[in-house]
């Protein structure tokens, strides 16, 4: 990674393609904006989807859509009333923005293909046993018209092996003794969640010298990893190192550490993923080995396939199923980071800078943040 670097997201190759005929088409100025309806699984006022929710904002402004945002703070039955509020709309979203999260993204999709309205999945993709049951995006679908996920898988063993490598340099790059390692996962359906434990196995499977000790789920809540790390500890549970799905439950975790009079970063390592504030500070201070991330510039990113999909760029019909790798905060690289995560004011950002349609020699999409790229005068 370059050093003047502050984030890769993905590039998507389009071999030079030219635009196509559009898609749709965009509403003219002296007409009502695009209406855009985002069924939000998390907080709209805090964590990771604040941030997907901000970003995704920034972005729908610029291109000059009106984003209407249900948020159903992590409560699979407010998404379900959130998404009968976007289908109740009246007059109904010209696109609808959806998440597989407890895997109710299939009823969206099916409902949004019955009422003729495009949606595209975000984050969470519907899994291979929904998409072998129902069908694909662009192919069994008129109205699914694409989805956007990051590689989670890669991101779990990317965590898992950070706490190898943190215990190496603790032993001055000897040998360490085998690490029993605490697993603690967001839930047992969502997408994410079961990818980031795929990572995890892929880890354990090639380095022995983790020895998963107990694998937990706390519904990606700091109170909850708190709780489980602390009775781990009560009955005398080994633990050398906890893998964590998200910031908060490695930050939860790490209370309870700490509280048992363990020194995270010292003693036991802890590893995490959302680049949340909290995070950072974490991972800058030590007591974390890493945070993964970046994913919650997709909200951004999605309004940039949108506005190009409206424009007719021909690689959205031919490649509807898009996934990008995230990146992992360390305490080598945080400081590449710091200019545009500490302030987050994401409209100093301009996302047109990002879209093909908008660039006459555009033939990729290069979703990269340099320190000073895509400023706003």
């Amino acid at each position: 990674m370059k050093s003047c670097a502050v984030v890769v997201l993905f590039v998507l190759m389009l071999w030079c393609m030219p635009l196509a005929t559009p898609q749709a088409t965009e509403h003219d100025a002296t007409d009502v904006p695009t209406r855009v309806a985002f069924i939000n699984p998390g907080y709209g006022d805090r964590g990771f989807w604040k941030d997907v929710r901000d970003t995704m904002q920034a972005a729908s402004d610029q291109f000059g859509y009106e984003l209407i945002v249900f948020d159903s703070n992590r409560d699979s039955k407010m998404m379900i009333e959130s998404a009968q509020k976007v289908f109740a709309l009246e007059p109904a979203p010209d696109y609808i923005i959806a998440v597989n999260e407890h895997q109710q993204g299939m009823r969206i999709v099916l409902e949004a293909e019955e009422r003729g309205i495009p949606v595209i999945m975000l984050l969470n993709d519907l899994t291979k046993e929904q998409k072998n049951a129902y069908g694909y995006p662009g192919r069994d679908f008129d109205h699914w018209i694409f989805s956007l996920t990051p590689d989670n898988e890669r991101a779990g063993y990317d965590i898992a092996k950070s706490l190898i490598d943190s215990a190496r340099l603790q032993a001055e790059n000897r040998q360490p003794a085998p690490l029993c390692l605490l697993s603690i996962a967001g839930d047992s359906k969502t997408p994410a969640s079961l990818q980031r434990l795929q990572g995890l196995d892929h880890a354990l499977s090639r380095f022995p010298l983790l020895r998963e000790q107990r694998r937990l789920v706390a519904n990606w809540s700091y109170d909850e990893a708190y709780r489980q790390t602390e009775n781990w500890l009560r009955r005398g549970g080994c633990v050398d190192a906890v893998w964590a799905a998200n910031d908060d439950i490695a930050l939860g975790a790490i209370a309870a550490l700490e509280k048992a009079g363990r020194k995270p970063g010292k003693d036991v390592f802890v590893g995490g993923l959302n680049w949340s504030p909290a995070g950072l500070r974490n991972v800058a201070d030590g007591k974390m080995t890493m945070t993964h991330g970046g994913h919650f510039f997709a909200g951004a990113w999605v309004m940039v396939l949108l506005h190009d999909y409206i424009h007719g760029v021909e690689f959205l019909s031919h490649h509807p199923e898009i996934s990008f790798r995230m990146e992992a905060i360390t305490r080598e690289n945080i400081s590449h980071f710091v200019d545009v995560l500490g302030s987050r004011d994401w409209n100093s950002l301009d996302f047109k800078d990002f879209s093909i349609a908008n660039s006459p020699f555009g033939t990729e999409y290069n979703f990269v943040l340099h320190p000073g790229d895509g400023m706003r005068e």
